[in-house]
Parts: structure tokens; sequence; C-alpha cells
């Protein structure tokens, strides 16, 4: 049963990936104009509040696979980043309904909680589990997000996160491969 859920975490880790990607790759095309202004700006939103949604079967599946080899801490972090980015979800499902500006202090405490609950899930990753770098990527991936999307171009963040998570998948879909076996080393 739990390679199930780590299967299905890995896929939707996957599939939320392409559409990450996809949306950075919309938005370097087009950029937004701030608001909600033509269809592509709606069809972005929607690819993300999707892609969003996708990460939390990703979580699920992490979790699984780490469920009680990376203790209380490891839990916290999971519950932690779940929350922010169902927060995320959320927002970006409210933000296309009624305005880019719409909860906008609920959004910087979502992303807070992505970036502390990943940094703590990324840390209690245990390398027995999964490679040491699926850690690094989790700790690493939203801040970086962020970085890259105020040096490079807007639109950049998603593919970051489309990286984080195609990766994450990766790793995912290879450890469910062994549901006799505690654990499978990717890479």
């Amino acid at each position: 049963m739990s390679s199930r859920f780590i299967r299905w975490g890995g896929r939707a880790s996957v599939v939320a990936a392409v559409m990450f990607v996809l949306a950075g790759v919309l938005v370097l095309i087009e950029p937004p104009q701030g608001g909600y202004n033509s269809f592509s700006d709606y069809l972005i939103a929607v690819i993300l509040a999707v892609a969003f949604a996708l990460t939390l079967g990703a979580i699920t599946g992490l979790h699984t696979l780490q469920s009680g080899r990376y203790g209380a801490l490891g839990a916290a972090g999971s519950s932690i980043t779940f929350i922010g980015y169902a927060l995320i979800v959320v927002v970006t499902a409210v933000s296309t309904l009624v305005g880019n500006e719409a909860l906008l202090a609920v959004r910087l405490i979502a992303a807070l909680a992505v970036v502390m609950g990943s940094i703590l899930l990324g840390a209690m990753t245990r390398a027995r589990v999964l490679l040491w770098w699926c850690g690094v990527l989790l700790m690493i991936g939203f801040p970086l997000g962020d970085v890259v999307n105020a040096v490079i171009a807007e639109g950049s963040e998603a593919i970051v996160l489309g990286i984080l998570w195609g990766l994450l998948g990766y790793a995912l879909l290879a450890s469910s491969r062994a549901p006799n076996q505690p654990s499978v080393r990717v890479g």
C-alpha cells in the first residue's frame, strides 16, 4: 500500500514539474502585465494552481517513503511544507478569481511556511532512503526560485520549481519500484 502512495507521489511530482515548466515558458513568452488582463494571464494562473496542488501529492509521497525514518522533526517539516503549499494553492486560486493582490499577507505566510518546512524536511531526509541531493533540493529549491526570478527573468522561478519537483519525482518513482526493500538509492 505504501509503495502505491510513493509511486502516486512520484507521478504527481513529475506532472507538477511539467506544469511548472509550462507556466514558466508561457511567462517568458508573454509576461503578465500586472493583474489578469488576458487569457494567458488566467491560463498561467490555472496551470500554476494545478502544479502547486500536485506538489501536495509529491509531499505526501515523500512523507510516506520516509515515514518512521526521519522522526518528529521530519514529520513536522513535511506537515509545515504541506500546509504552506496548500495555502499557496488557495491563494493562487482566489487571486485568479478576485485579483492579483488578494490575500498578500497569506501568500507571504505560505511562502515562509514552505521555506521553513522545506528546510526542515530537507535536513531530515535520510541518505539511506533518498540521495543527499534530494534533501538539498528541498532546502534550496523554493528560495533559489525567487532569486533566479529576480536576477534572470520573471517565469524562471517556475522553471526552477519544475526542475526541483521533476528530480524529486524521479527519486520517488525509483524508490517505489522495490516495494519489499526498505529503501532504494537513486543515481
